[in-house]
């Protein structure tokens, strides 16, 4: 279960709030009016959500086979000429 905050304890205790989502590393949400507003995460969680969201569509690229497999350098060297030419 998630941490949640009133939208008015932030506008109190925004340092101590972040510091608790950095520290947590689990997202804290946010309520106004008994709903839910947002989430407060921290800076490490971000990035993991980041780079998640690039491994997952580097996957799909993978399996709808839009890669390339490289070898060895003359691969390397010969895919690099192919996107110079592009730009």
């Amino acid at each position: 279960m998630f941490t949640t905050i009133s939208a008015r304890q932030i506008q109190r205790e925004y340092k101590k709030i972040l510091a608790k989502a950095n520290k947590s590393k689990e997202p804290i949400v946010v309520m106004a009016n008994n709903k839910p507003l947002g989430a407060v995460i921290g800076l490490d969680a971000l990035e993991k959500l980041q780079v998640e969201a690039v491994l997952n569509e580097a996957m799909e690229e993978y399996r709808a086979g839009k890669t390339k497999t490289i070898k060895n350098k003359k691969d390397l060297e010969k895919h690099f000429r192919e996107i110079d030419e592009m730009v």
